[in-house]
């Protein structure tokens, strides 16, 4: 197997010491570097990852000035590393970027979404309410696009409503999955990887949302349930989860 398919079958120690050999024979190939760096993050070495990280987003800031880079996986990267306040300011310039049209590349089809929705995760976490603030104006302003041409956004769309209050969360997570109940959802989730990483997705910001509303128990439960999901879901949530659960788990 490659390195790439080892990244892919979730066997990331093994893709990562095949990507070592890679880079160490190419040390500049950005693809290779690319790999490694994902490959420490999904084995949870932010430490290794971040330099690479940074050489990967210069690379391809320079080429595409109006793309995202690699900042929004440094800023997993720092908070994971508890360095939360340059995680939050990461998350939060890409949204301000977003609205200001510097970034026209969303890792998502509902605007960069993404982008808001993890800034509200990272700023109900510190109890920021500056930042809480900002992200639901961000998602505000999406949402009134989303009112304006309800046909050409998709998932998180469902999501942003329902951190906003327009939608509740089953409603939500039959969006993302077909399904109105959890255990059919996870029944879809896996015969469908897109399934698999919108219900990442939506299970992660319930437990956001639960968070903001005081019910730190129901938040922990939802993000147990995204690291149970596993290298299938979506990868940020994951490895957000990820921390969170390991970080219960050791008090």
């Amino acid at each position: 197997m490659t390195a790439l398919d080892l990244f892919m079958a979730g066997k990331f120690e093994e893709a990562a010491a095949a990507f070592e050999g890679l880079v160490a024979s190419e040390p500049n190939d950005i693809a290779w570097l690319d790999g490694l760096g994902k490959s420490y993050c999904a084995i949870g070495d932010f430490q290794a990852a971040l330099p690479l990280l940074e050489r990967v987003d210069a690379y391809q800031r320079k080429g595409t000035p109006d793309a995202p880079g690699q900042q929004f996986q440094m800023s997993v990267a720092h908070w994971c590393l508890e360095s939360r306040a340059k995680a939050v300011e990461l998350v939060r310039k890409l949204c301000a970027d977003t609205l200001d049209g510097k970034i026209g590349m969303a890792p998502d089809q509902a605007g960069g979404a993404t982008f808001g929705l993890v800034l509200h995760y990272m700023a109900v976490t510190m109890t920021d309410d500056i930042n809480r603030n900002r992200a639901l104006d961000f998602l505000r302003a999406l949402n009134a696009n989303y009112d304006k041409r309800p046909t050409l956004s998709r998932y998180p769309v469902q999501t942003v409503k329902q951190l906003l209050g327009e939608m509740a969360f089953e409603d939500a997570l039959e969006c993302a999955t077909g399904a109105p109940a959890l255990a059919s959802a996870f029944r879809v989730a896996e015969r469908s990887r897109s399934a698999m990483q919108r219900l990442g997705v939506v299970l992660f910001h319930d437990g956001a949302a639960r968070r903001a509303c005081g019910d730190e128990m129901g938040c922990l439960e939802r993000m147990q349930h995204v690291f149970d999901l596993g290298h299938r879901t979506e990868p940020i949530r994951w490895q957000l989860a990820r921390h969170e659960v390991l970080a219960k788990q050791s008090q």
